[in-house]
């Protein structure tokens, strides 16, 4: 009689847990896999894109191999990563290295986050690969510096994040941008005294900019619409609404008596058609774009009319009082305003453009500060700069180069030893546990790969 039970006991509790770790879902992900993948392979663009016709637009130039000085040379990465503790607060951990021939510099900054904010691990991430590149400035004689990432792109969210914050969220931690801001700021200038170059290269961009200023060329020699204009002084009009209405009027308006400035107005609305799309059929390998100097041409900035310091700091102290209220605080320990005018003044126009190393990979995003500029001095500069000399940076970014993975020996060096891997914020977690008595670590460790 036991062994029935015992087999009834089996069959209705034990068998059940085998299936536990067997992927309940897989039939129905190759059904639904199957059905989307079928229509993303077999769909046909509504409008056949005229991005070869873009090509006499984008000036470039063959990377001399000939021109790479005997430099010394480092690079800077960092990594983030996020332990959700169980009354819903987060540790945050942000770490960077910087790597040269024979020295590694690091930094690490440690921070409990009482309100969840995506944008507040990002910022951390920005202080302390600022920290670390001032440390190899300072103390290792660095002739060229490596950042990872788009300089323009930090800037530019660090400055949204100031200004634009309506989400309680972003506007708890406006002091904190302010930090990452002025770390930025203090870099380039530390840079600059002390004769250093800073490159910042850029693997994962979206960017559009060189896509939208040659589409737009091509339209303002077709029409002279007020929009055209804007679009060639102000970088993505389509974020104002405004603009983005007139835009597809212009589109309907043009299918029926203008198809190549369909085309064309079909291609700038297009979000899924980026500078690396454009460039993968008009840039060879083995060049690079001639640079374009991008200054505070961001379209929100300027259809506001905030495109100088004076404006910009007077919005950032609203943001910063409302950041007082949400802490219950009457004042900052230091000068936060101060720091924010202090950060805009510092911060340059910068040389924006690509270098293409492989014909199977795409193009590096580079951009450099440009000495003895400001970007926030009221004229929204966005163009093509032959002048620039960045020869020298474009061979030695082909002479670092090995393969899609290893893009850069520097860079790829710093990468390795400060991105966070899951193994690693384990025992940080185990570490947090343990010593916050009180606050025991959530089941669920979240990790922040790359921002």
């Amino acid at each position: 009689m036991v062994y029935p039970l015992y087999f009834c006991f089996y069959r209705t509790y034990i068998r059940p847990l085998d299936k536990i770790c067997v992927d309940q879902f897989f039939d129905l992900f190759v059904v639904e896999a199957r059905r989307k993948l079928a229509e993303y392979v077999g769909r046909r663009p509504q409008y056949d894109y005229p991005v070869e016709a873009l090509g006499d637009r984008i000036l470039h130039k063959r990377i001399d191999g000939g021109t790479v000085a005997d430099l010394r040379v480092a690079g800077v990465d960092g990594g983030v990563g996020v332990v959700r503790l169980s009354n819903g607060h987060q540790v945050i951990i942000a770490r960077a290295a910087a790597v040269g021939p024979d020295f590694i510099e690091r930094e690490v900054k440690v921070d409990v986050a009482v309100v969840d904010s995506p944008s507040l691990a990002w910022a951390y991430l920005t202080i302390v690969e600022s920290l670390v590149a001032i440390k190899a400035l300072e103390r290792r004689g660095v002739d060229v510096l490596l950042m990872d990432g788009s300089l323009y792109a930090k800037a530019m969210r660090l400055v949204h994040n100031l200004i634009l914050t309506r989400e309680f969220q972003n506007l708890y931690y406006v002091p904190e941008f302010v930090a990452a801001l002025y770390a930025l700021s203090r870099l380039i200038h530390r840079a600059r005294e002390l004769g250093a170059r800073l490159v910042f290269v850029s693997k994962d961009h979206s960017f559009k900019l060189l896509k939208e200023h040659a589409v737009f060329e091509k339209l303002s020699e077709r029409s002279r619409e007020y929009v055209f204009q804007k679009g060639l002084s102000w970088y993505s009009v389509l974020w104002i609404r405004r603009f983005r209405k007139e835009l597809v009027e212009l589109y309907k308006r043009a299918r029926r008596y203008d198809y190549e400035g369909a085309r064309l107005l079909a291609l700038l609305i297009a979000q899924s058609v980026t500078d690396s799309d454009l460039l993968a059929r008009v840039l060879p390998p083995g060049h690079y774009t001639v640079p374009m100097l991008v200054g505070g041409c961001d379209a929100y900035i300027n259809y506001k009319g905030l495109a100088t310091v004076d404006k910009l700091v007077k919005a950032a102290e609203e943001r910063l009082q409302d950041s007082l209220i949400f802490r219950l605080r009457e004042s900052f320990d230091s000068d936060v305003v101060g720091r924010v005018k202090e950060a805009l003044d510092a911060l340059p126009k910068v040389y924006f453009f690509y270098v293409r190393l492989g014909r199977d990979d795409q193009p590096l995003l580079v951009d450099m500060p440009a000495d003895g500029t400001r970007m926030f001095d009221g004229a929204a500069v966005k163009a093509f700069y032959p002048a620039a000399a960045v020869d020298d940076v474009a061979a030695l970014l082909a002479q670092q180069y090995r393969d899609p993975v290893h893009y850069n020996t520097w860079l790829w060096y710093a990468h390795s030893i400060a991105s966070m891997r899951a193994g690693q914020l384990s025992e940080y977690a185990v570490y947090i546990k343990s010593f916050a008595e009180n606050v025991a670590t959530a089941r669920r460790v979240k990790l922040a790969w790359g921002i």
